[in-house]
């Protein structure tokens, strides 16, 4: 079941938990996390089993635009349609905001992420060279731009 995850320490950890699993050095810290929960603009939404967070997206609502800032599931979980499902309720609690699209990264060499959000209805819309910083994980630190428009 997805819901709207409020701030609270154990919450945090799990998010945190879920961060290290799939990003591994490049994971949002636990300061980075509650610094998203204590932003006004950021909001969080949860794939919650048996009470634990098993994937997770954080989106920042900027006037007419969410951006999507990061989307994780426990690798454990992949495959059940989490990411899918986390993508529509960001675009429909987009919709409430009056936003007139949703907007993220992600890097030029993660097709099968890319390949995910076109399914959900993104379009690429640009390349930023280098936008990422240089890891192991990927042979290029540049990004696609992808937009859905609502």
């Amino acid at each position: 079941m997805i819901k709207q995850l409020g701030f609270s320490m154990p919450t945090v950890f799990q998010l945190n938990k879920i961060e290290k699993a799939c990003f591994g050095k490049d994971a949002w810290s636990v300061p980075n996390l509650v610094g998203e929960f204590q932003n006004d603009y950021s909001h969080m939404f949860g794939e919650v089993v048996d009470d634990v967070v098993v994937g997770y997206v954080c989106v920042r609502i900027m006037y007419e635009e969410a951006q999507i800032c990061n989307i994780a599931v426990l690798p454990e979980f992949r495959r059940q349609g989490i990411a899918t499902r986390l993508l529509e309720t960001v675009a429909d609690f987009a919709k409430v905001q009056q936003c007139q699209r949703c907007e993220l990264e992600v890097n030029t060499a993660n097709t099968a992420t890319v390949q995910l959000y076109k399914k959900c209805g993104y379009e690429v819309v640009g390349t930023r060279p280098n936008f990422y910083r240089r890891t192991r994980r990927y042979p290029t630190r540049d990004a696609y731009t992808m937009v859905k428009t609502l």
